[in-house]
């Protein structure tokens, strides 16, 4: 279940997956926690949750995305690395 849990850490760094996550029921991982323990986290540790976007046209949905690709390419290939 770990790379599950790293690539849903991945995926929440973009604050609008972490809202989807919490209003879903399903809390994005805090620091290798899951569930009801991880939610207690993120109302303890509010500081961490990622910052809203504003995004303002075409080209920053782009580069944003281009980046949140880059960090998941990053995690297969971990995999593929670990697992040979």
């Amino acid at each position: 279940m770990g790379m599950k849990v790293a690539a849903v850490s991945v995926l929440c760094q973009d604050r609008r997956t972490f809202d989807a996550m919490e209003m879903a029921g399903t809390p994005c991982p805090f620091l290798g926690k899951i569930g009801e323990q991880a939610a207690d986290e993120w109302k303890k540790n509010q500081g961490r949750i990622p910052p809203s976007e504003k995004i303002k046209g075409a080209d920053d949905v782009q580069e944003r995305n281009a980046k949140i690709g880059a960090g998941i390419g990053g995690l297969a290939l971990l995999n593929i690395f670990l697992n040979g």
